[in-house]
């Protein structure tokens, strides 16, 4: 994983387009696609909320639902239960009801990203923006910094570790042991491997990997009687859309594979996502028994920058001198607004025009 250091907006931007041109420069009329996640201090780990509680995946007896699964079952219930009114369009799924929660300060496994790497710039330089809620101490003690994800790259791993784990492809399917052939549905699903084939397009490269994991659950749920056909067939479903859903979505404990988070768009259900361009990428739930000296160190190895699968996806941009590039972001008529486009957050950019 590559760390660099900046100290002005101009050589923030070059880094970014040197990680998007794969520094050479040689694909500039089609950079590669990178999510970006701003941070208030370089020492804070990519952990979604849920896995920061300290509540760990305990399996209720032998099947795959456990405390952690109890848990975001109560948040989505009551969150769905005192919310629902606010939305002319439901979230159809529980994956789109955690990115609203998320949000709005629930405590989920999904953790934000922004498609925007000056969206996220100006999250990781927020407490020099704002001088009512961060505090002067504060902004002397951060070490900002904007973590950049390849998220497409991200995907195909995930899909090369379902590709090649006969074990958790078998789990996945046993359920339709009664109703399908299950070998059949593995053999398609393995042949789904050949990724040039099936998985990466021409005209449309930018989109590779990177999937809508709620409308692949609103296809699954519309489509519900008959997937065990459809998979088995091969070609009206993509097998590892359906295993994605099972694994993320639905939640399978995860114990025989390390898979990496998943990177997911999602529908906009407020004006605040959509203009922060959010997408997150989705934790599974990891059955794991960490070392007691890590736990000590206050490191959690689920998160981002300990799995070897998403290191190599990720990239650590470093901001130095945090008040001058702030400054320099204003200077280019950029504040908080871009963040929250709100009354009360318009109404402050008007009274107070300074960084702090």
């Amino acid at each position: 994983m590559e760390s660099k250091v900046i100290d002005s907006l101009g050589k923030y931007m070059d880094i970014v387009s040197g990680i998007a041109l794969n520094e050479t420069g040689e694909n500039i009329d089609s950079p590669n696609v990178l999510w970006f996640r701003g941070q208030s201090h370089v020492n804070h780990s990519l952990l979604p909320t849920m896995y920061r509680s300290g509540l760990e995946v305990k399996r209720v007896k032998n099947c795959d639902y456990s405390l952690m699964h109890y848990a975001e079952d109560a948040r989505t219930q009551h969150y769905n239960a005192k919310n629902f009114h606010f939305f002319a369009k439901e979230p159809s799924s529980r994956i789109e009801w955690l990115e609203v929660m998320q949000h709005h300060g629930v405590k989920t496994r999904a953790l934000d990203w922004s498609e925007s790497a000056i969206h996220s710039l100006m999250f990781a330089l927020e407490p020099f923006f704002d001088n009512l809620k961060y505090k002067d101490d504060t902004r002397v003690n951060t070490v900002p910094c904007v973590w950049v994800l390849e998220p497409g790259k991200l995907n195909k791993k995930i899909f090369d570790c379902i590709k090649d784990d006969n074990n958790l492809r078998s789990k996945i399917f046993e359920e339709f042991k009664d109703t399908a052939n299950v070998k059949e549905i593995e053999k398609v699903a393995k042949e789904y491997g050949n990724f040039e084939r099936y998985c990466e397009t021409r005209g449309t490269r930018h989109l590779d990997y990177i999937v809508n994991l709620s409308s692949i659950n609103d296809e699954i749920l519309r489509d519900g009687t008959r997937i065990g056909k459809l998979l088995e067939k091969g070609n009206v479903i993509n097998p590892y859309y359906y295993m994605l859903a099972r694994i993320y979505s639905d939640g399978m404990i995860m114990k025989e594979t390390r898979l990496p988070p998943l990177a997911v768009v999602h529908p906009y259900h407020s004006e605040r996502i959509k203009a922060q361009k959010g997408v997150f990428t989705i934790f599974p739930f990891y059955e794991r028994e960490d070392d007691e000296r890590f736990k000590y160190l206050g490191v959690n190895l689920d998160a981002m920058e300990y799995n070897p699968d998403a290191r190599e996806c990720l990239h650590k941009i470093i901001v130095s001198n945090p008040q001058k590039v702030a400054g320099e972001l204003m200077a280019n008529g950029i504040n908080v607004s871009w963040l929250y486009p709100e009354l009360p957050i318009v109404a402050n950019e008007i009274e107070s025009h300074r960084i702090f």
